[in-house]
């Protein structure tokens, strides 16, 4: 197999390029699963992200006087703003992305 010959998603037409054809109800459907699969995955990163900052501060009030939990818990509370702040530009790109789509 050549990789160089392989097409990459950029040398690709963008879907739904061809505007002159009406979207169809299969269209419309897939339109609705990927909008809902970029919300799923929204709650997962923001699940993620409570899941790191609950048991941060759990490290953080069970433990103390113990620098290693601390030291943990201190980390985790930071690294769940920053999961779900990371979750939340990707919803948002992929929302736009989604639309830009299908304005073309």
């Amino acid at each position: 197999m050549n990789l160089l010959a392989m097409k990459t998603e950029r040398d690709l037409p963008p879907p739904y390029a061809d505007k002159d054809e009406p979207l169809i109800l299969r269209d419309h459907l897939a339109i609705e699963r990927t909008r809902m699969a970029n919300e799923r995955t929204l709650l997962a990163w923001v699940r993620t992200a409570l899941m790191m900052l609950v048991s941060g501060i759990t490290l953080l009030k069970l433990f103390q006087g113990v620098a290693a939990m601390e030291a943990l818990g201190g980390v985790l509370v930071p690294t769940s703003l920053l999961v779900a702040a990371v979750g939340g530009v990707r919803c948002w790109r992929a929302r736009t992305s989604i639309k830009a789509a299908l304005d073309k």
